[in-house]
């Protein structure tokens, strides 16, 4: 084998991992994924994406190559389950890309080939300098340093990661997707989903709109204050489905010029 292609494949995993992650922190709060439950929780993606941006920086930069070489295998092992589990249980989009619909199948496909190019790319008595080492390893420290700084600054002064990430790419609303439990084909389930304001003016949400099975009940017209949040109520119909997550957008209308409307998704497991 060419001494270039583990390089190759190293370099290759590590933009990966750097690009997930950003698209990653894009959808963050945009609630576009399509899954409910655990996974689509905004903290857990937000601890995924650092630390993908962290490792991809690492095999970027070559140092350790065993101990990274180690850390990428666990990680897209995880991310292969993860994957798995989702596509098993008939989720439509596995969240990995963010604001960006992918199937759990098509993602754990990458994870399988990067787990297939890591296998064939196991290093083999690479030899580094101590110092090149120990200076990749301080630089990377740094930015998982400044990466938790920055999570809990943001946490303090907007109320949590996700709402900082909004007021960054310029939005005024955010709402994160509702898990209304459980039920088979035909229960009345109901939820309440909380929009937040993380602006200094206040903003009034003035209508819904849902599919067939979904609607939102009569909490509208509301006022949001300033860095305020409220409650809305929405119904969901479970629908027959033969998978066994299912979920349904909602919009919901404003009065803000800069977000007009505000989207997330409702969903449950159908027994």
């Amino acid at each position: 084998m060419s001494r270039r292609f583990p390089v190759i494949i190293r370099i290759g995993l590590g933009l990966l991992l750097i690009a997930t992650a950003g698209l990653k922190l894009y959808g963050i709060g945009v609630s576009a994924t399509a899954q409910v439950g655990w996974f689509a929780q905004p903290w857990v993606q937000l601890a995924a994406a650092e630390w993908e941006l962290v490792l991809g920086l690492w095999l970027l930069s070559g140092s350790f190559p065993k101990v990274s070489w180690l850390a990428a295998v666990s990680t897209f092992l995880t991310f292969a389950g993860v994957s798995a589990y989702l596509g098993f249980n008939g989720v439509a989009s596995c969240g990995c890309l963010g604001a960006v619909q992918a199937s759990p199948w098509w993602a754990f496909a990458v994870d399988a080939m990067a787990l297939a190019m890591l296998a064939v790319s196991r290093p083999r008595g690479e030899r580094v300098s101590s110092g090149a080492n120990l200076g990749s390893v301080k630089w990377i420290g740094g930015v998982a340093v400044l990466l938790i700084v920055a999570t809990v600054a943001a946490s303090a002064v907007y109320g949590s990661p996700e709402a900082a990430l909004a007021r960054l790419r310029g939005q005024s609303l955010i709402a994160v997707d509702l898990d209304v439990g459980s039920g088979k084909p035909g229960d009345e389930l109901e939820g309440a989903a909380i929009i937040r304001n993380v602006t200094d003016h206040p903003i009034r949400l003035v209508g819904g709109s849902s599919d067939c099975s979904c609607t939102v009940l009569r909490d509208l017209p509301v006022t949001i204050e300033p860095y305020g949040s409220v409650s809305v109520r929405i119904h969901l119909t479970v629908p027959e489905n033969r998978s066994v997550w299912i979920s349904r957008s909602v919009m919901l209308r404003t009065d803000d010029p800069l977000q007009s409307v505000v989207k997330f998704r409702i969903g449950c497991r159908v027994e």
